[in-house]
């Protein structure tokens, strides 16, 4: 019996470099889907560590500037501080405290009764219950002390509250403030048509003369521009309402592709009493 034995043959050269070739685009290709992900990643962990680092800053000088005027937890004993807030005054020549916003919006101070001792009187709150946040080249700083709310300066009661690796390239700080609407809270226990406080007979439900500008129930309310508060008679109470919006732009000193805005609102608790 004849047995063939048939020739075995390799690949040729063109069929080694056409497979090479191939090999080589699915290798790169696996390569660049590969370093895609890897750099996908690595600006996800930077930009996530950015967010985290401005959070932080955010979180404190939300949390601080919401004290901007407390004076006291014991209201009872300190009823004349509350209608007259020592750490909101605007008037006092160079010792003002009431919140305010400096150097086009990137500087904000405040002050409030830090140890929640016995209220200072007007004019004499000490320097150590002023506060404030401002941008100082990329550097967020908080003041420790100060001497006045008229201006920011720049001196050694300023201290860097940034984290090392973040850049700050804007802070703005924007102050608005509105009157509380309380033209509800008036009362005509008569039925006359006059509100109480302007009424000379309010038990009696009898027709009778309104007296003229007493706004109804010592409040400022009918016929009262609250925005000009000066119009109320004492005893009458103006109450302002405040809040400062903050916008924070960070980039990562390492990298200052990597940016980050964050926007929040602080209401101020404290609301603002003008007698």
């Amino acid at each position: 019996m004849l047995i063939t034995r048939k020739q075995q043959a390799g690949l040729t050269l063109v069929e080694s470099m056409i497979g090479l070739l191939v090999g080589t685009i699915i290798i790169a290709g696996g390569l660049r889907v590969f370093t895609v992900v890897i750099r996908g990643q690595s600006d996800n962990v930077k930009l996530t560590r950015l967010n985290q680092d401005m959070r932080a800053m955010m979180d404190i000088m939300v949390r601080d500037i919401r004290r901007a005027g407390f004076v006291t937890s014991d209201p009872e004993n300190n009823l004349s501080s509350l209608k007259n807030n020592p750490f909101f005054d605007a008037i006092t020549p160079g010792a003002t405290t009431d919140i305010a916003v400096h150097d086009t919006g990137s500087c904000l101070v405040y002050s409030y009764n830090k140890d929640d001792g016995s209220p200072p009187a007007v004019g004499s709150v000490p320097s150590n219950e002023r506060f404030g946040f401002m941008l100082s080249g990329v550097l967020l700083k908080m003041r420790r002390y100060g001497a006045t709310n008229e201006d920011c300066g720049t001196g050694p009661e300023w201290e860097s509250i940034s984290e090392s690796e973040v850049e700050i390239t804007v802070l703005d700080f924007t102050l608005t403030e509105n009157p509380l609407n309380v033209t509800s809270m008036t009362t005509d226990t008569d039925g006359d048509g006059c509100y109480d406080g302007d009424d000379a007979t309010p038990l009696i439900p009898n027709p009778t003369t309104c007296q003229s500008n007493l706004y109804g129930n010592n409040l400022c309310d009918t016929g009262v521009v609250i925005e000009a508060c000066n119009t109320c008679r004492s005893p009458d109470t103006c109450l302002y309402v405040r809040q400062v919006t903050i916008t924070l732009t960070g980039r990562l000193r390492s990298d200052n592709t990597v940016t980050q805005t964050i926007t929040q609102g602080v209401r101020v608790r404290n609301d603002k009493f003008v007698l």
